[in-house]
């Protein structure tokens, strides 16, 4: 049906259907060479397209809705539109017609990818367990934090 409605509205020379990308290489280069990515999903549960996107550079327009509330920020990367149609093609448009906003916007998504990369997660877990540990007056000898 997508294939349909760009042939009908012309616009075959703006719209690529690539398939599956291979994650080690091609979908890497696949976000690298992106103005933006867009993401209109209203059921994804975790927006980790969203944290991929951004790691590799790439700005992004999306709605917070679901899983993708939980990522997206103000000043991390991200435009965050509205739900409605309107909104979120004005904001798609701006990216696309002001490149000193992608590239603000690419450096943003690098550095704030980088906060949920598996050390920083594994670092922010370690804390809650030792804030636990410490609120609960568990003595450090039952529970060693560090082997975690």
């Amino acid at each position: 049906s997508l294939k349909k409605y760009v042939s009908q509205n012309n616009c075959q020379q703006n719209t690529k259907f690539v398939g599956y990308l291979d994650r080690n290489c091609e979908l890497l280069s696949c976000y690298q060479s992106a103005n933006a990515f867009v993401f209109s999903s209203k059921t994804e549960t975790q927006g980790l397209v969203l944290l991929e996107a951004m790691a590799m550079g790439t700005p992004v327009v999306s709605t917070a809705i679901m899983g993708t509330r939980d990522i997206l920020a103000a000043e991390k990367g991200a435009l965050v539109a509205e739900d409605n149609v309107e909104h979120f093609a004005s904001l798609v448009v701006k990216l696309l017609n002001d490149r000193e906003l992608q590239n603000r916007l690419a450096s943003e998504a690098r550095k704030y990818a980088r906060e949920w990369s598996a050390s920083e997660m594994a670092e922010k877990q370690l804390a809650l367990y030792q804030e636990v540990v410490n609120s609960n007056s568990i003595e450090p000898s039952l529970l060693e934090i560090s082997e975690i």
